[in-house]
């Protein structure tokens, strides 16, 4: 088993606990200590519990609770309605139980499409939960599709200087397509926020496609390693965690060492309160 030291910056819990209503049925929960006997197994330290909106909805409950029984190696990543009149509450009152990013998505939508408009992060609405998000020094996560990753991109930048401090994660390389050879579709205006110093890039097992590492060396020539994480996207994504493993390792075998550090540990650690 390789030591180099590494952080799973996206792991999605599932549990089939009544405790915690599912909205649709758990078939092999990937609950908080099957992932933490996971990680040990395979030489990683730490993970970032990412609410599974999908499952869960908006009640973050045991990324809560699951971060809470384990300190130090789970940190909580909370889903929130950002078009909700109770968003900046509905923030603080996660953030007070512990949590230490929260995540936005497009309401109603899916990998196969959804409504258009970016008001569900760069809106009038949404900005109380950036306010928040700003006064409780947490870092905020945006999933974006394909189908909305370029109007989404482009309405970015006015958010961003109205809330140049928050750090600010773009899920699976906000969707720019790194699957094949390059230059990669969609990657222009991803580019254009690299001027943009609060900006990361998550890669996850969904992005390098054939040539990860490839795709990891080419962001981080972009943004550099400090602003570039990788996660497995457990649950999600169907491909057994020691390969999503193997594949984030091959991820930043063109890096030096230095750089792999940064992309497999580092700047999760920074971002979550979490040691490497």
């Amino acid at each position: 088993m390789e030591t180099r030291l590494m952080i799973d910056a996206h792991a999605h819990l599932t549990t089939d606990d009544p405790a915690y209503p599912s909205l649709v049925p758990v078939a092999d929960p990937m609950t908080a200590e099957r992932l933490l006997s996971a990680l040990d197994a395979h030489g990683l330290s730490a993970a970032v519990a990412v609410q599974r909106a999908h499952v869960f909805g908006f009640d973050n409950r045991y990324v809560v609770d699951a971060a809470r029984r384990h300190p130090g190696r789970l940190a909580a990543m909370c889903v929130v309605d950002g078009l909700a009149p109770d968003a900046a509450t509905t923030v603080r009152r996660w953030a007070s139980l512990g949590a230490r990013a929260m995540r936005l998505t497009a309401p109603g939508g899916g990998r196969h499409g959804g409504p258009p408009g970016a008001g569900w992060f760069a809106g009038p609405e949404a900005a109380a939960v950036w306010r928040t998000a700003a006064d409780l020094g947490l870092s905020m996560c945006l999933h974006l599709y394909r189908w909305n990753r370029d109007e989404c991109l482009r309405a970015l930048p006015a958010v961003l200087r109205v809330f140049p401090d928050v750090p600010v994660v773009l899920d699976h390389v906000a969707s720019v397509e790194t699957g094949g050879p390059r230059p990669y579709p969609g990657a222009d205006l991803l580019l254009a926020l690299a001027d943009h110093p609060r900006v990361h890039v998550k890669a996850t097992t969904l992005n390098p496609g054939l040539d990860p590492a490839g795709a990891v060396t080419w962001l981080v020539g972009a943004f550099g390693a400090e602003r570039v994480l990788w996660g497995s996207d457990v649950t999600q994504t169907p491909v057994a965690y020691p390969e999503m493993v193997r594949i984030g390792r091959a991820s930043v075998s063109g890096l030096p060492a230095a750089d792999a550090a940064q992309v497999l540990a580092g700047t999760a650690a920074r971002l979550y309160g979490l040691a490497p």
